[in-house]
């Protein structure tokens, strides 16, 4: 049985849409247990009559909201359901997190409550920019200054994901301006000098922004706000194309497919002693489940662990 930790409280649209996905998986995930954990200030009508034998819910008396300083009293918020949830999967109650709130507190909590799995490899936050052949960006915000020791130890997070959860060799890319050793600023020459020296993963060099969807390099690293910058803009972008062509009454089943079947929803953070994903704060339905199917395949394989093994292999040649 999967045993999935949900915070209900962290998405734009309000906390029914966690209920209802969250009855939504149980309804077609038969080995799953949804343990959700909501806020006990919620009014009655935010909460579905209908509930189910595998759902657990568990009011708190706190929520951390998205405008909320990530500060040290943080820590202190026992009570909220972010740090509820990160707790149960230290606790061994849970084998995923899948929240969808404010990301500063989801690293920091999970840092806190989880522990990293090496002493200073940075955890980072994944996403997949489709599924088959398996291409990921790392990472998308988890950290926004990010020295060159940093971005090598994203190159080892993303080759290990892709490792773990695919049959295909990774590649990487340091996501830079151009592909010219003289471009991009002193951080990312440093960083291509590191990489370069690896016998793994596999280095190919700088990629550029044209090589995010197709091209050989599969694991493309760059900081927290290149990769936060980059998936919104190609969200907003997909969006937008959408929106013209139904106004413009086109065909968009070929831009639906993709956005539905080609990638997951959500990112997952790696490099914490626990599997945990964090979906987009304006997830509708459909973004939520697809998130917490996520958090379900992750923890199939216990990516967390199977990926902390594989680092550890590599360590020991």
């Amino acid at each position: 049985m999967i045993r999935v930790a949900l915070d209900a409280m962290g998405g734009d649209l309000g906390p029914r849409i966690a209920f209802e996905s969250a009855l939504e998986v149980l309804s077609q995930y038969p080995n799953v247990e949804i343990t959700l954990y909501y806020s006990s200030h919620l009014t009655s009508e935010c909460i579905p009559l209908t509930h189910h034998s595998r759902l657990v819910l568990v009011p708190c008396l706190d929520e951390i909201r998205a405008e909320d300083d990530i500060v040290l009293s943080l820590f202190k918020r026992r009570d909220s359901t972010l740090y509820q949830t990160i707790a149960s999967l230290r606790g061994g109650k849970a084998d995923v997190v899948v929240t969808f709130g404010n990301t500063g507190a989801v690293v920091a909590l999970a840092r806190h409550l989880m522990g990293v799995i090496r002493p200073k490899l940075y955890p980072a936050l994944i996403r997949e920019l489709h599924a088959e052949p398996l291409r990921c960006l790392v990472d998308l915000g988890a950290n926004v200054h990010c020295p060159p020791s940093m971005l090598e130890g994203f190159a080892q997070l993303g080759a290990a994901y892709v490792e773990v959860l695919s049959n295909e060799v990774p590649k990487v890319g340091l996501l830079n301006v151009g592909v010219e050793s003289t471009k991009g600023s002193s951080v990312i020459r440093q960083a291509d000098t590191l990489l370069s020296g690896k016998t793994w993963p596999i280095y190919l060099g700088y990629a550029e922004g044209s090589e995010l969807f197709h091209g050989e390099k599969n694991v493309i690293v760059c900081d927290g706000m290149v990769g936060n910058a980059v998936l919104k803009a190609s969200e907003g972008l997909l969006s937008f194309l959408m929106k013209q062509l139904k106004e413009q009454g086109g065909d968009q089943s070929l831009f639906e497919t993709f956005y539905q079947t080609k990638r997951r929803h959500g990112a997952c953070l790696v490099g914490v002693n626990g599997n945990l994903v964090k979906g987009h704060g304006g997830s509708d339905l459909a973004a939520m489940i697809g998130a917490i199917e996520y958090g379900i395949d992750i923890a199939q394989v216990n990516l967390a662990k199977a990926i902390a093994a594989r680092l550890d292999n590599e360590e020991s040649k």
